[in-house]
């Protein structure tokens, strides 16, 4: 019994310095308040510097190396094709989205929609009115532009109007989906009014 009584005392003591080695190697790399968060499932996030922290950064990165490898990429025509039979460049037409724009919101009912709207890079945000009858509410929006395509929030006191508009073509059109604060929803279309 005191064989077994000693060899249990030996083992705990090989574990627990087992244990300190272990703890102490880690401790280098990892703090209590680390091991705190773990134990309660809280992750710290993880940025690695090689990759962009956000998606719109990711996107800026994006078109900065697409950009320069389309233009290394160029070569020289060949010298049998004649200049004429060349394609014609066609220059894409880059939406002006800011300043004052009137937009209809058309579901049951029709609504004006008047918005003065900042843009910066890829990014517009604005405020203005909604008006329906004789009721007008302030609005403010904020949205993204992607190519061609605006996605664009327009909050009032008690209503988002989530907005997908094509800015290719002028006036603008699109559709929108209405969320209410009691978790009503409905969609409809929206165009651009007074663009020539």
């Amino acid at each position: 019994m005191r064989e077994l009584t000693s060899l249990m005392l030996v083992a705990a003591i090989l574990a627990a310095f087992a244990c300190v080695v272990i703890l102490s190697d880690r401790a280098e790399s990892t703090s209590v308040d680390e091991y705190i968060s773990a134990s309660r499932g809280e992750v710290k996030p993880v940025f690695d510097p090689r990759f962009p922290a956000d998606p719109r950064s990711s996107r800026k990165l994006w078109e900065a190396r697409k950009e320069s490898s389309t233009d290394s990429e160029i070569e020289e025509p060949p010298e049998n094709i004649s200049e004429a039979s060349a394609a014609p460049v066609v220059e894409e037409r880059v939406p002006e989205i800011s300043g004052r724009l009137s937009f209809v919101l058309k579901d049951l009912t029709s609504k004006r929609l008047e918005l003065i709207l900042y843009r910066l890079d890829d990014t517009v945000f604005g405020h203005g009115t909604v008006s329906e009858n004789s009721s007008t509410q302030q609005v403010s929006a904020i949205g993204d532009i992607m190519g061609n395509a605006l996605e664009l929030d327009v909050i009032s006191e008690y209503t988002i109007y989530r907005l997908k508009i094509d800015s290719s073509k002028s006036p603008m059109t699109g559709t929108f989906t209405a969320y209410r604060a009691d978790a009503s929803s409905w969609p409809g279309v929206v165009y651009q009014e007074g663009a020539a």
